[in-house]
């Protein structure tokens, strides 16, 4: 089975009241990663996982977690025009062929990257698993 690794856009706009941010993608995933600065701490993430079709994005900070649907702001004939995406609706547990296509594809990140969109996302299902039993 082929997968397509995660690339990093180097091209990502830097502003100095936002921290530091990476932003790797493929056909299927979009993911940022926060930095409180150029070389300092990890403080967040959102991935964007399925994007062509029925997208959904989960977001992690230490003072948030949430995994939602994302509906395009424009929708025609069946051809999705996003130009910014609508976070709505709880999009409930992260299927876990979509944790293992992200483990097969991210062999470009950090370590600390990779381990934390891993952990993260698991620990969210199981959060979520807890609740529901």
């Amino acid at each position: 089975m082929h997968h397509e690794q995660l690339t990093e856009n180097l091209t990502v706009r830097q502003r100095d009241d936002e921290g530091y941010r990476k932003w790797y993608l493929n056909s299927y995933f979009d993911l940022i990663v926060w930095y409180s600065s150029k070389g300092g701490a990890l403080i967040g993430f959102q991935i964007c996982y399925s994007r062509n079709f029925q997208e959904k994005a989960f977001t992690w900070t230490p003072q948030y977690r949430s995994n939602r649907l994302v509906s395009d702001t424009y929708f025609e004939k069946g051809v999705s025009h996003m130009s910014s995406g609508i976070l709505e609706g709880e999009g409930g547990l992260i299927p876990e062929n979509v944790i293992q296509k992200f483990v097969f594809e991210s062999n470009n990140l950090e370590v600390e990257e990779k381990k934390l969109v891993v952990d993260k996302m698991t620990d969210y299902n199981a959060a979520l698993l807890l609740r529901k039993s």
